[in-house]
């Protein structure tokens, strides 16, 4: 098996986080050859490091968030010397857990492409920041015929719309089959299934501060509202975007707590600890 893996580097810092060495480290054990496209400049520490692990590092512009970058690797990448494409980016922090047990999981068998989340909003599609891809996919004209058209646009919205939800639809339009290893819908029955009177009255509250206070339904994504029930079931990573935000069940303070359960390496959590220094202390 000859696997390529993308990855699409978010950076506001000429500095390579630990977080994102870790993640490609375990990709290379994985056994992938590495692109690494970063959307700004790397000092060269971060070159030395990345030079360790990757067979090409680029940078672009940054407009067209991952999936431009995605699409400018495989401009200059001949698809047809691999068996498997991984593509994914750092909007995640792991692995917590092996990887390659992935591989094996029944819910994933037999389909040509598969992600490790899916998402109802909007329609249902897989979640973008851990897309694998089998030879079915990756050597057909079609797959080849959405990264064509493929725009660097400036909205991350747009973006969304046009490419998460779309590549989803594309694929599966297409003829070819797409799962996801920790289904919605598995998660959100496994949680209400884990919920007595009580709790669900709970909820119910907190469901209703949040319509309140926000006017708008709660995210059903899972990644960042049910990390913890992920973790439990095998799922890798956590979302960066759990360190930054609260939501009506998950604090960055919960999700510090789920790194450090899942025994993310100790200096790895301190660099993240500096870089999100209000979200790493107490909640209100």
């Amino acid at each position: 098996m000859k696997r390529l893996a993308i990855y699409a580097h978010f950076g506001t810092s000429p500095q390579v986080a630990t977080h994102v060495l870790f993640h490609l480290r375990h990709l290379t054990e994985l056994g992938c050859e590495i692109c690494f496209v970063s959307n700004s400049e790397i000092a060269s520490p971060g070159q030395t490091a990345l030079k360790a692990l990757c067979r090409q590092i680029g940078v672009r512009p940054n407009t067209g968030l991952d999936f431009a970058m995605w699409q400018r690797a495989l401009e200059e990448i001949n698809l047809a010397r691999y068996d498997e494409l991984i593509l994914t980016n750092s909007s995640i922090i792991g692995p917590l857990q092996p990887l390659a047990p992935l591989w094996q999981n029944p819910a994933v068998a037999g389909s040509d492409f598969w992600s490790l989340t899916d998402n109802d909003d909007w329609i249902p599609h897989f979640q973008s920041y851990f897309l694998v891809f089998g030879p079915r996919v990756i050597h057909s004209p079609r797959f080849k015929e959405f990264w064509r058209g493929v725009l660097p646009y400036r909205s991350r919205l747009q973006v969304i719309h046009s490419y998460e939800l779309g590549l989803t639809t594309w694929l599966t339009e297409g003829g070819f089959t797409g799962k996801a290893v920790f289904s919605q819908e598995a998660i959100l029955s496994a949680f209400r299934a884990s919920r007595n009177v009580l709790q669900r009255a709970a909820d119910k509250r907190r469901f209703l501060a949040h319509l309140y206070r926000q006017r708008e339904l709660p995210p059903r994504d899972t990644t960042r509202i049910y990390p913890d029930l992920l973790l439990a079931r095998g799922m890798p990573y956590l979302k960066v975007a759990v360190l930054r935000e609260r939501t009506f069940r998950m604090s960055p303070a919960l999700g510090f707590a789920l790194l450090e359960k899942y025994g993310l390496p100790p200096e790895i959590l301190a660099d993240l600890r500096r870089e999100f220094p209000i979200a790493a202390g107490p909640q209100p």
